[in-house]
C-alpha cells in the first residue's frame, strides 16, 4: 500500500474488541519489529508485543476512555531526548505496518508504568511510550467520539505555522519545495500529544536539507518527554514519504555551532538530501 494512503488511513482507536491478535498477524508484526530494530545513528530498540488476559488488572491511563485493549507494543530507551526521538521514529513504522495489516492502534504517552513490571529496564532507561494494538470495535462509544473532538484529533495546523525557509524565516509553500511537498504534508498529518504538533521544519537551500526543531507547546508533555515522541513520529513520516517518492537522504545531527538558534526552538535533527 502507498505510504501516503497508510498515513491518511491511520487513526487512534480507543475502543477494541477484546480479541487477542490472530497468530498470523502477531507473527507478521513481530517479524517486522525485528527487521525494524535499528534506527537513527544505528541505535537499536528491541520492541516486544505483550498480551494481557481478561484476568489481569486493567492498565491505568491518565485520561482513561480506552476500552477492550489487551495487547501492547513497547520497548525501552535511554532517558534522553535523542533516544526518545529514535524510539518513536522506529515505533511509528511499526504503527504504520499495523495499519497496513488492518490492525488498529493508539499511541499512549502517559500510563501506569508498574503495569509492565515484568519488563527489565536498565539504569538510565525507561519506557517512553507504548502503543495499543488490536482489532477495532466497529461501534465507537460516545466517549471515543468526545475524546477525539476534545483534542481536535482531526485538525492540523496550516503550513505557514509549521514549515519555514531557514534563511528568511518566511513560511514555505508546497510550490516552493515541490518534490518534498508530500513529505512535509505527511509531517503535518502526523499524530502528536494532545494534537500539539511541536515540530517546526526549516528548509536550508544552502545545505540542501531540512532542519527539524522542537517547540515546547505543553509543559507537562515536555517534562514527560512526549514532545520528543512527537518529533520521532513526524521524522518517520518525512523519511518514509521521501523514500517512496525517490528522494534519498539521511538523518544527521549537526554540531550546535553549525545550526543557527531560532527563537525558543530546540534543534533536533537534519534530513540531508542526496
Amino acid at each position: 500500500m502507498d505510504i501516503i494512503e497508510i498515513i491518511k488511513k491511520r487513526k487512534s482507536c480507543r475502543t477494541y474488541s477484546h480479541v487477542a491478535l490472530k497468530p498470523a498477524d502477531k507473527k507478521n508484526l513481530e517479524s517486522f519489529i525485528i527487521e525494524d530494530s535499528k534506527g537513527i545513528e544505528n541505535e537499536v530498540v528491541n520492541f516486544r508485543i505483550i498480551e494481557k488476559n481478561d484476568a489481569d488488572k486493567q492498565l491505568k491511563l491518565d485520561y482513561g476512555m480506552i476500552q477492550g485493549q489487551n495487547t501492547y507494543i513497547l520497548g525501552t530507551a535511554k532517558s534522553t531526548t535523542a533516544s526518545r526521538v529514535n524510539y518513536a521514529y522506529l515505533m511509528e513504522k511499526v504503527v504504520l505496518k499495523a495499519t497496513e495489516m488492518n490492525l488498529s492502534t493508539c499511541w499512549i504517552g502517559a500510563f501506569d508504568t508498574t503495569y509492565f513490571n515484568d519488563v527489565f529496564i536498565e539504569d538510565g532507561f525507561d519506557i517512553p511510550s507504548i502503543v495499543i494494538v488490536g482489532y477495532s470495535d466497529d461501534k465507537p462509544t460516545y466517549q471515543d467520539k468526545f475524546l477525539r473532538f476534545s483534542v481536535s484529533a482531526s485538525k492540523r495546523q496550516s503550513w505557514d505555522k509549521l514549515f519555514f525557509n531557514y534563511r528568511s524565516k518566511t513560511p514555505l509553500t508546497p510550490e516552493y519545495v515541490k518534490k518534498y511537498s508530500d513529505s512535509l504534508e505527511m509531517v503535518r498529518l502526523a499524530p502528536s500529544s494532545g494534537n500539539t504538533q511541536p515540530w517546526r521544519v526549516f528548509f536550508d537551500e544552502t545545505m540542501n536539507g531540512f532542519h527539524f526543531f522542537k517547540k515546547s507547546i505543553n509543559k507537562r508533555y515536555e517534562l514527560r518527554g512526549m514532545h520528543d515522541i512527537d518529533m520521532g513520529i513526524a521524522m518517520s513520516h518525512f523519511e518514509l514519504t521521501s523514500l517512496q517518492n525517490g528522494l534519498a537522504g539521511r538523518w544527521l545531527k549537526h554540531a550546535k555551532e553549525n545550526v543557527d538558534p531560532i527563537d525558543d526552538l530546540q534543534y533536533i535533527m537534519t534530513w540531508e538530501c542526496e
